[in-house]
């Protein structure tokens, strides 16, 4: 998942928002507001729940959010036959993950936003301004930057939240956005596209990056 300001900051990913904004490629990676429960909540409903946790809900539903639409941006927009299956791939597991999230908050009573953060929105659009083999060489990076951050975040909350419900959340997305890693890597090499240690944060999930998580 998918799971605020380094997504270039970075990560482009997966999955939602062409289908959202009637097709059209130049809004494919800028996200229309998606329905979520808004269940009715007092400061002492959503203070029942530990600010790790709250945090954690908050930042991996935005980078559900701008997975999908960067997923969809991928379809779209891709070149290589890999960044158009890893996109599609990305929309519909984290189509999935934000779904249980969702229903995980509302429980809890926790609201969550309803866009990507602005700084998720604006480097979209920087990455949807590029075409062609560029595009997929940077939707690679920013991807790679962004699930690693991803992977940090699930870390964090799985060590140190306190809801069994949003910890069981972590749990499940971490062997999914660590497979998304796996294929995203493999990608890069073969577009050739060695990414830097500090790659152009595209997208990115805000969540306070503890340390790089995944597998080598």
């Amino acid at each position: 998942m998918a799971l605020h300001t380094p997504l270039v900051a970075i990560a482009v990913t997966s999955a939602a928002v062409l289908a959202l904004t009637g097709g059209s490629t130049a809004s494919a990676l800028t996200p229309a507001p998606t329905p979520v429960p808004r269940p009715t909540t007092t400061s002492s409903d959503e203070g029942r729940v530990p600010a790790q946790d709250r945090q954690f809900l908050t930042q991996a539903h935005q980078g559900n959010l701008t997975e999908i639409a960067a997923g969809k941006a991928a379809q779209s927009k891709g070149k290589a036959n890999a960044v158009r299956s890893i996109g599609a791939m990305l929309v519909a597991d984290h189509t999935k993950l934000d779904k249980k999230l969702q229903q995980v908050a509302q429980r809890l009573k926790v609201t969550l936003p309803e866009r990507p953060t602005a700084r998720q929105q604006t480097k979209a659009k920087e990455l949807d301004a590029l075409s062609g083999t560029e595009f997929d060489k940077a939707w690679t990076k920013t991807m790679i930057y962004s699930h690693r951050a991803a992977l940090a975040a699930i870390k964090k909350e799985i060590a140190d939240g306190s809801v069994p419900q949003v910890k069981a959340l972590a749990k499940a997305a971490r062997p999914i956005v660590q497979d998304h890693l796996d294929r995203l890597l493999a990608a890069e090499k073969a577009l050739g596209a060695l990414s830097p240690e500090r790659p152009p944060a595209i997208l990115t999930v805000s969540l306070p990056e503890t340390g790089r998580a995944g597998r080598k």
